[in-house]
């Protein structure tokens, strides 16, 4: 044997401990496995924004509801939640005098049925239990009927869409806590009524000025979705 074997032998033991040191001691990684990647939640939230113009559009509000995920492909998993949230939003008279021409607010209740996707941003792992992700979501509102409202107006089926960011921590493999911050944008429509002068006072301006206003208009809602959930696999 040559040498230069001899040295590189005699080395092998004092190497060992250097090539084990390398990376996570995998007993005391920050990184842990998501062993469940389909899970149902019970989620709670809050719905704040933009009435409108008139402030016809519901919101400001509690919510509560059931989220179903499941995994996808890679870092992805799909979503579907089924909400109730209780809104509030005033009451419109388009042909009483400019200074009586709202009143309340009132509740509103309003029915969410949405899907979308998240990444997670650590992939199949968590990080000190966190697993923090990006997504996005499409669904559909139908907001219950006001007896107190005749002008016409009524918040009928809407789409819904909007990005969103949240975290989920893991207290075990199979239950976890999530956090999540959504942003819901929706379409109102104003029915005519708004652009009348009212019968009550013609000389008075009606809720909407025809000239400067759309009969449409876009509407942004922050969100903030906290629940509970049990993470199973099939």
């Amino acid at each position: 044997m040559s040498k230069v074997a001899l040295v590189l032998v005699s080395l092998l033991p004092l190497s060992s401990p250097a090539v084990a040191q390398v990376g996570h001691d995998p007993a005391h990684s920050p990184y842990r496995p998501i062993l469940h990647r389909m899970s149902v939640s019970a989620i709670g939230s809050y719905i704040w924004g933009s009435g409108g113009k008139v402030g016809v559009g519901p919101s400001d509000g509690p919510g509560a509801g059931v989220r179903f995920e499941m995994e996808l492909t890679g870092p992805t998993d799909a979503f579907a939640t089924v909400s109730w949230s209780n809104l509030q939003r005033m009451v419109p008279d388009p042909k009483a005098p400019a200074d009586s021409q709202l009143s309340g607010p009132v509740d509103q209740g309003v029915l969410f049925v949405e899907t979308g996707l998240v990444i997670l941003l650590a992939g199949d792992k968590t990080w000190n239990h966190l697993a923090p992700y990006l997504g996005g979501n499409i669904g559909l509102a139908w907001g219950s009927d006001i007896p107190q409202d005749s002008s016409g107006y009524t918040f009928s089926t809407k789409f819904v869409s909007g990005p969103l960011i949240g975290v989920r921590f893991y207290l075990s493999n199979a239950i976890c806590l999530r956090a999540e911050g959504r942003l819901r944008f929706w379409k109102l429509s104003y029915p005519s009524s708004f652009f009348l002068f009212p019968e009550r006072a013609p000389n008075d301006p009606p809720l909407l000025n025809p000239v400067t206003n759309s009969n449409t208009e876009w509407t942004s809602h922050p969100s903030l979705v906290v629940g509970l959930g049990y993470a199973f696999r099939l």
